[in-house]
């Protein structure tokens, strides 16, 4: 009985806890009343442009609810986002969590609101062209699941032997809780009902699956884990085909991390995989030229847009942490050095074609570390961050960096082209190069030099400097960087 530690502005339709009840008690009404949707035409943006905030409800306000997020919608509009993944929101164990302990797949949690509250948060995203992807976790469930208690050894204090819906022993070294065996008819119904309803239900605009590297009863180890497997990839095609029966335009994501061979069968399916690609902007953060390469779908041979990259997520350090905590003095000590090159880095990630994401308040510099007060524990919450003038900064220069990819679609779709020069630069063309841009950037703490080839002569614009210009009179031009700095030319006006 946690209810009673939720605030009543949270969840103003608490009811007292029956005497004398046991575990879990339910509450159904006859006749729910209808929510009326305000927008029923919501066009998705597309993969070309996709921009994500990942967004934890608990940390991202003081109230830590969908009513504090609600009113953070503005905020997010200006950045220029234009979809929000909320980590886990179905009914978890207890009020304080980051959700990945569900046990009720068809109920939202308490700790964040009221299901009006949801569809309301949902329809506003939409008012604001902002869609709404939900992190999904059918890998596991809590024992307070009634699969898990109904189907239960007490003698061995584990899952018995004869249920249908968990195993005893996960097969793979990734599990927690009660582990899911998706080889089942009766776990495939149950979570493919399970996301029907969550589209029909909630307008829900896709999903992001946790752990879908545990979605097999083939027995692995960590070495063996991420290696092709045919039955992973037939279940979650299964999935998304029941995914785009329902809505053939919902994002399916995967948090993945397998054979790139499994991965490009499953994204040549239509789904995306996350792109972890921390370390390298952790690496230029500090004050390193660094190969950014691996940020582009390009790279691999996925097809167009299917990777969602990432140089933060809720799994990984914060970059704006490990400049203070491994960076040279200088860096650590000066504040506006640690901004400009988390602006650099926003520069080399934003140019880049294909989905992205951003982990709430990474626009900000948010440097506490994921081990503040625990790793899953609450964190601070900055919004003063933004009253700071270097922080506001690096906050306009995403901003100006997502409009540039809202504004100029033809240097972000199938058509357009990317080349890179070892981590100095980078140059995006439109097709037939009608529209160019071009990224350069010293890291590093001495002034850098060396040619950089335009991709035509005449006169570039800085794109961060609106009405400046510089005149390039030949095919390749010296340029000349003072340190921790970066510049944005384009051949057409911001």
């Amino acid at each position: 009985n946690n209810d009673k530690y939720i605030s009543p502005s949270t969840y103003p339709e608490n009811l007292t806890y029956p005497e004398g009840a046991i575990g879990m008690v339910s509450v159904f009404k006859i006749q729910e009343d209808e929510y009326h949707w305000k927008v029923t035409d919501f066009e998705k943006p597309s993969r070309d442009n996709l921009v994500i905030y990942e967004m934890l409800l608990r940390d991202f306000t003081e109230s830590g609810d969908i009513n504090g997020a609600m009113a953070k919608l503005d905020y997010l509009q200006s950045l220029g986002v234009n979809a929000i993944e909320l980590m886990p929101v179905q009914e978890f164990d207890g009020n304080d969590s980051w959700g990945y302990n569900p046990a009720f797949f068809f109920a939202m949690d308490k700790a964040y609101g009221t299901d009006r509250m949801y569809k309301e948060f949902i329809d506003e995203c939409h008012s604001r062209g902002i869609a709404v992807i939900l992190d999904v976790v059918y890998n596991h469930a809590t024992g307070d699941n009634p699969f898990a208690k109904m189907w239960w050894d007490a003698s061995a204090d584990k899952t018995a032997g004869n249920n249908p819906y968990f195993n005893v022993n996960a097969p793979h070294p990734y599990s927690v809780f009660h582990d899911f065996n998706h080889e089942s008819e009766l776990v495939r119904t149950f979570v493919k009902r399970n996301l029907q309803f969550l589209l029909d239900e909630y307008n829900i605009d896709g999903f992001r699956f946790d752990l879908t590297k545990g979605f097999t009863q083939r027995s692995s180890t960590e070495s063996t884990a991420s290696n092709y497997d045919a039955s992973r990839i037939a279940i979650l095609k299964d999935y998304n085909q029941t995914i785009k029966a329902v809505d053939p335009d919902a994002y399916v994501i995967l948090e993945h991390f397998a054979d790139s061979r499994e991965e490009t069968q499953l994204s040549n399916d239509g789904m995306m995989v996350w792109r972890n690609n921390n370390d390298l902007f952790k690496r230029s953060a500090k004050g390193f030229q660094t190969d950014f390469s691996p940020v582009y779908y390009g790279s691999s041979d996925r097809p167009v847009n299917s990777l969602v990259s990432y140089m933060e997520s809720h799994d990984e350090e914060r970059t704006a942490y490990v400049q203070l905590s491994e960076a040279s003095t200088y860096i650590k000590n000066n504040l506006g050095v640690r901004m400009s090159l988390l602006s650099a880095n926003a520069a080399f990630f934003f140019t880049v074609p294909g989905p992205k994401m951003v982990w709430q308040f990474g626009e900000l510099g948010y440097d506490f570390s994921i081990n503040e007060n625990g790793r899953l524990g609450r964190k601070p919450i900055k919004w003063d961050y933004l009253l700071v003038p270097e922080r506001k900064e690096l906050h306009d220069t995403y901003s100006t960096l997502i409009n540039l990819r809202m504004e100029h679609g033809e240097l972000f779709n199938a058509t357009s082209t990317l080349s890179w020069s070892d981590g100095r630069y980078l140059t995006l063309s439109s097709f037939g190069k009608a529209k160019n841009v071009m990224v350069i950037a010293n890291f590093t703490d001495k002034t850098t030099g060396g040619g950089v080839s335009f991709p035509q002569t005449g006169v570039w614009h800085n794109y961060l400097e609106n009405g400046t210009t510089i005149y390039v009179p030949s095919p390749t031009m010296n340029v000349e960087l003072p340190p921790y700095s970066f510049k944005i030319y384009t051949n057409f006006e911001p």
